[in-house]
């Protein structure tokens, strides 16, 4: 999928959507660490490095825009990580306020195998940027 393996933090409550992405993930040898709501993963985040976050967009707690908005306000490196909001509201009111949180791109719920190859390997032609 990817030129080599990487960290990854999956932000996703619903288990059955996490465990498709995982299963993907690892597949392909990534490392990848999941939580259910947006608080925790902006408190893993700032003591552990990932090389992407797929964040949910829709979850309990804290949503993935709060999220993200959090996380780019924290401090380098990790305000500057690469994250990919995970929705099934594949509309252009979502796509921009996942832009306006500061989300570097947008994947549609049900994840198909090469719409994530291309987030993680960009140099795969038509990936969706946000």
């Amino acid at each position: 999928m990817s030129q080599s393996p990487s960290k990854i933090l999956v932000a996703e409550d619903n288990a059955v959507n996490a465990r498709l992405i995982v299963a993907m993930l690892e597949r392909d040898g990534h490392e990848v660490t999941v939580v259910t709501d947006g608080g925790k993963a902006v408190a893993i985040s700032r003591v552990e490095y990932f090389d992407l976050i797929l964040m949910d967009v829709n979850m309990p707690e804290m949503d993935g825009l709060e999220a993200t908005r959090q996380i780019r306000a924290g401090a380098a490196p990790t305000r500057d990580v690469k994250i990919v909001a995970l929705t099934a509201d594949d509309d252009g009111a979502t796509q921009r306020d996942c832009i306006e949180a500061g989300m570097n791109a947008f994947l549609a719920k049900p994840i198909e195998m090469a719409e994530l190859a291309k987030i993680l390997n960009p140099r795969i032609k038509g990936s969706r940027r946000a």
